[in-house]
């Protein structure tokens, strides 16, 4: 009888030892998720070019272009209104008169000239082209910086909700055992309605949220000039910058691109939001948790998907180009 209770007791014993080092197993794994998320952390300038790209002043687009097409037949006649202001944002406009000029004169000389004339519309048309592309490819960079930031907070709160889940277990069983350890009435219902209770905060806290968030610095934030409706950018292309504030390349022709993009933010991404929220998608760095991230996420794609529609208003001029040429 002695040695049946000996072997009782040691078993129980090395349920109580094995339910300990599970534990200590649980709580070692958070440590380590935190470490690696205050690495992760330090990431900044993560999508920012490498280099400084200056614009010859030169080649800005016409700020009231509207009269100069007004007065100079010669362009409207042989382009639509909607090329020529494409034209102008990437910076062409003169080219484009100095060519139609020399097509009128007939000589080797003005043959000569309309050709290098014509490879620097060309050249022009290309630029414009990459900026669309540069652009757009930061716009991606910095949405799938933030997808994936968002994508690790989630999978660090799903482990935590595991891990909790698995303790509230563990603590369960806890109790199971030390129950049956204590012959005494009183001592057992307190250890059972303890464990209960610290079985039911651990479900609740799994149950919760864990606010987790990530430091990110963004000091070219591709948002703020569109959410604050700059007339001038500091950090988008001139020719993307126009074609974002010029009316008349968004439906209906009665606000920018920019404008209405601004609008579907405010209208659908943005609503609930609070000040400190708007600040940090609009400033260069904050705070930010999952949710925050996907928030990000949508506006950087919204936005990305507008600027690589200015494609299509390049391929319309190319198109009429290349029957004048």
């Amino acid at each position: 009888m002695a040695f049946s209770n000996h072997l009782t007791f040691m078993m129980k014993l090395r349920s109580i030892a094995s339910l300990l080092i599970l534990l200590s197993m649980l709580l070692s794994s958070c440590q380590s998720q935190k470490t690696s998320l205050t690495a992760m952390s330090h990431q900044k300038k993560y999508c920012q070019p490498t280099i400084r790209l200056d614009y010859d002043s030169s080649y800005l687009p016409i700020p009231d272009v509207q009269s100069v097409l007004q007065s100079d037949t010669s362009l409207t006649n042989r382009f639509s209104n909607h090329d020529l202001l494409v034209a102008n944002a990437a910076g062409m406009l003169p080219l484009l008169r100095e060519f139609t000029r020399l097509k009128t004169i007939s000589s080797e000389s003005a043959d000569r000239e309309r050709f290098v004339v014509g490879q620097h519309i060309t050249d022009r048309l290309w630029l414009a082209s990459m900026q669309v592309s540069g652009t757009a490819a930061e716009l991606e960079c910095e949405a799938e910086r933030a997808n994936r930031l968002a994508a690790y907070l989630q999978q660090i709160d799903s482990k935590r909700i595991q891990q909790l889940t698995l303790l509230s277990v563990v603590v369960g069983a806890l109790t199971t055992v030390v129950t049956a350890f204590i012959r005494a009435d009183t001592p057992n219902k307190t250890v059972t309605i303890g464990g209960g209770m610290a079985t039911a905060l651990l479900a609740g806290k799994a149950a919760i949220s864990s606010k987790r968030t990530i430091h990110l610095v963004d000091d070219r934030n591709l948002l703020t000039d569109i959410w604050d409706q700059h007339q001038q950018s500091r950090v988008y292309p001139p020719f993307v910058w126009k074609m974002l504030m010029e009316r008349s390349f968004s439906y209906g022709g009665q606000h920018s691109i920019s404008f209405t993009t601004r609008q579907r933010w405010v209208n659908y991404t943005l609503t609930g939001n609070t000040a400190r929220e708007e600040q940090l998608y609009f400033g260069t760095e904050g705070d930010y948790g999952a949710d925050n991230l996907m928030t990000r996420v949508a506006m950087l794609n919204q936005l990305q998907a507008s600027v690589r529609l200015f494609y299509q208003d390049l391929q319309s001029l190319k198109l009429n180009l290349s029957k004048q040429f």
